[in-house]
């Protein structure tokens, strides 16, 4: 099957390159899709959800990263840290998480505001990345 994008010649060859957005940018974010594992280090299972901003689809997707809630398998530390951060991530996506959810089919397409940040690669290896930096409530 032949494809005809002649007609799209000038918009492919004037496409805007993607974007980083700026450290301390406040955006509305939505969640794309939500990839989970477990780990070896201590078989608990993690959830990556991975995020875009609707209002500028150039900036490049980015995510985060969630343990499951298990005391029996996590640190104390990474526990605790865990309930205050799916706290946050839960308000600011509107999430009610007093009945069961799945993160993989409930999350993709809900929308809330977040503070990004941007990592950097050490190795040099791969380009800078945007990250969360702090989710916001609904005022």
């Amino acid at each position: 099957m032949l494809t005809d994008y002649s007609d799209l010649e000038k918009e492919i060859d004037e496409a805007p390159e993607p974007k980083l957005l700026t450290a301390g940018t406040e955006v509305k974010a939505r969640i794309v899709l939500v990839n989970s594992g477990v780990s070896d280090k201590n078989d608990c299972t993690y959830y990556m959800p991975t995020f875009d901003v609707p209002d500028d689809p150039m900036v490049m997707m980015f995510n985060d990263f969630f343990w499951d809630l298990d005391k029996s398998k996590l640190e104390p530390k990474d526990y605790q840290q865990g309930l205050y951060k799916f706290q946050k991530f839960a308000k600011a996506f509107g999430i009610d998480y007093s009945r069961p959810f799945d993160w993989e089919d409930d999350f993709p397409g809900l929308e809330g505001w977040l503070i990004v940040g941007v990592k950097k690669d050490k190795t040099g290896q791969y380009p800078d990345q945007n990250n969360v930096r702090k989710y916001i409530a609904p005022k």
